[in-house]
């Protein structure tokens, strides 16, 4: 944990020296930009990769709805190969529990966990199944180089719906 934050500040520091150096020479803003954008992929890839991470949604698209803002605390957490979501869902629901909460709640260690980077087009993708009770998911969690992104969660039980968020490093406890 001690590595990936002395990283990710290196990498800052490298990203306000380059920039400071790239505007007193009067660089093009297109390389500026470019080179910003490559140093935040390499701090997302590294925060993504490390699998210690916090996306904290930010709005809710049901399949088929309008998108929703929302104000409680929803995310979804990896920590030491553990995936945890506590997120609301908006949907139609082909099959609900008796007495759930009517959100979307696992924890555990996802299978065929796959990580693609992009490095082009400074993207992330991160892709897996979990099983919770009777319900399995199939989570993609799309980001781009600024920790931004979506995450899609599909069930056979429910509509698809998809969140728009923030990867970040979790707060220490």
């Amino acid at each position: 944990m001690k590595k990936l934050h002395l990283f990710i500040l290196s990498m800052a520091i490298l990203l306000s020296a380059s920039l400071v150096t790239s505007a007193q020479s009067g660089v093009d803003k297109k390389i500026t930009k470019k080179e910003k954008k490559a140093a935040e992929f390499e701090i997302t890839s590294a925060l993504i990769e490390g699998g210690n991470f916090i996306y904290r949604v930010q709005s809710v698209t049901p399949s088929g709805g309008k998108t929703r803002s929302v104000t409680t605390p929803y995310s979804m957490k990896a920590a030491n190969g553990v995936y945890e979501a506590y997120l609301p869902y908006f949907g139609r629901a082909y099959q609900a529990d008796m007495g759930g909460n009517g959100g979307i709640e696992f924890k555990g260690e996802p299978s065929d966990l796959q990580i693609t980077k992009k490095e082009e087009k400074f993207t992330l993708t991160v892709t897996f199944n979990i099983a919770q009770s009777n319900e399995r998911y199939d989570v993609t969690l799309q980001l781009g180089s600024n920790g931004y992104g979506t995450l899609i969660i599909t069930s056979q039980r429910r509509q698809t719906i998809s969140y728009y968020g923030m990867a970040a490093e979790p707060e220490k406890e």
